[in-house]
């Protein structure tokens, strides 16, 4: 008793140290520490950089050195990409192009937009007389900071801020002559409905293919309108008697065309801060194209002679041969236990059906009761070839059974059956022309997935990459 007590202590104690170093090596990521991560082309990378701030992330994971190592080395090779795709193939490609033309002409609106608040708001003046009022407020490191200024600014000049962009806005829809249809958004104002449902009923009423903003060649349909306010939650939907609210519900579109052109006449679109910002944006952009590049299926095609060698070396493998199949026939009788037959009581036809099981395997013939007691649309209870794959009751039966066997009562939904097997098919390699699509994919994978490694190694290597084991930080 003594020693097996002592046994039963030393197993827990094992068992908890074991635990612990489990738990030990489980690394909370990311951490509340900005603990330095990795090295990587002359800078360094920190927690923060790579996994975001824990207050950002809803879930923190518990992860492994390892699985830590592999996301800084993805996110390390995601920074490589970016410095890597600044090749000719990416940029003067047609996605690239097009990318860049909308995203530089959303920041060139977005530009106008900050100048004009940054010139009406937080001019020189606007700062010096925000500053005197508090100058202790508004100091890091002994001196004045102007970010802090503006940043305080914009909170109390929030209101002035939307006013002044809304009455912008109101502005440049009456200067481009933009058309609303108001007599339409009038009358979807006035409209009485008791819900959701209603209110989109009698709006659809309305012909959702009428116009109700048009600017140039640029046209909001109330079928928009329609949309926008399906997704407009219950408690919202009394607002909607305003037709300005109407109005901003499906006009964005418009608006964010005009101020593309208001900043196109300014030549926005080639003012360097401009430029610099949607060129660091499109890093990203270039990054995954570069590595759809790299990547392209046309540059890991095997040869022949390579096919022809996988085909050789993987003759066991599942893909490349045919299903086991086995060629059935089936004795099959339906029972109802509503029914006010007796015979059709699904007890008295598992009975009828195990008598006559019983005379098939003492010789009498399976085949002449399947043709008596056939399933519905079969040839006589003959089912045929039936493939071990097959996830029906019969199918998984079939699939244990050899040659000669008779199976056991198969209880379906409202029926049983008995089945036999007459003959099996055995797996069989197929011919190579009929898997050489299969092969060629596989070896794609294959060498794509050999070229990615190297590349990856070799791309770290190049960059002077180091990743630094976690010591200290946050461990579950």
């Amino acid at each position: 008793m003594i020693k097996r007590a002592c046994f039963v202590l030393i197993f827990m104690s094992l068992f908890f140290l074991i635990s612990a170093a489990e738990n030990e090596s489980m690394i909370l990521t990311p951490g509340t520490e900005n603990i330095e991560v990795a090295k990587f082309n002359g800078k360094i990378l920190k927690e923060f950089d790579v996994f975001g701030y824990p207050a950002a992330v809803r879930d923190r994971k518990k992860l492994s050195e390892a699985e830590r190592k592999k996301l800084i080395e993805d996110y390390i090779m995601k920074l490589i990409l970016q410095i890597e795709s600044d090749v000719p193939e990416v940029i003067n490609s047609e996605d690239y192009k097009k990318a860049y033309g909308s995203l530089v002409q959303k920041n060139a609106a977005e530009f106008m937009r900050e100048e004009m608040i940054r010139e009406k708001f937080f001019n020189k003046k606007a700062l010096d007389g925000h500053y005197k009022k508090d100058p202790d407020k508004f100091k890091a490191d002994g001196k004045r900071s102007d970010e802090l200024i503006i940043k305080d600014l914009k909170i109390v000049k929030e209101k002035e801020i939307q006013k002044f962009i809304k009455d912008y806005l109101k502005k440049l829809v009456r200067d481009k002559k933009v058309e609303y249809n108001d007599k339409l958004f009038d009358e979807i104002s006035k409209i009485k409905f008791k819900d959701q449902a209603d209110f989109l009923e009698k709006i659809k009423s309305k012909n959702l293919n009428a116009e109700l903003v048009k600017y140039k060649d640029k046209t909001v349909y109330l079928r928009h309108l329609y949309d926008q306010i399906q997704q407009v939650k219950p408690y919202h939907l009394k607002n909607l008697s305003d037709p300005e609210i109407l109005k901003s519900l499906i006009d964005g579109s418009i608006l964010n065309s005009l101020l593309t052109e208001k900043a196109n006449e300014k030549w926005l679109e080639q003012n360097p801060e401009v430029i610099r910002m949607t060129k660091e944006q499109m890093k990203y952009f270039s990054g995954e194209k570069y590595l759809e590049i790299l990547t392209a299926e046309s540059r890991f095609i095997p040869t022949k002679d390579e096919m022809i060698d996988y085909y050789i070396a993987h003759k066991d493998d599942d893909e490349l041969k045919s299903k086991r199949k086995m060629w059935v026939f089936e004795i099959f009788k339906e029972y109802n236990n509503a029914d006010s037959i007796k015979e059709n009581d699904k007890i008295q036809v598992a009975i009828e059906l195990e008598n006559i099981r019983q005379k098939t395997l003492t010789g009498e013939e399976f085949e002449k009761y399947a043709k008596f007691y056939p399933r519905p649309y079969s040839k006589d209870g003959e089912l045929g070839f039936i493939f071990e794959t097959d996830n029906a009751m019969v199918g998984k039966t079939a699939a244990k059974m050899n040659a000669g066997d008779i199976s056991d009562l198969i209880i379906q939904e409202k029926a049983i059956s008995i089945i036999k097997v007459t003959k099996v098919q055995e797996p069989m390699l197929y011919k190579f022309e009929y898997v050489e699509d299969i092969i060629k994919r596989n070896l794609i994978e294959i060498k794509r997935s050999e070229f990615l490694n190297n590349y990856k190694n070799d791309m770290l290597k190049k960059y002077g990459t180091e990743i630094f084991k976690t010591e200290q930080q946050e461990k579950k």
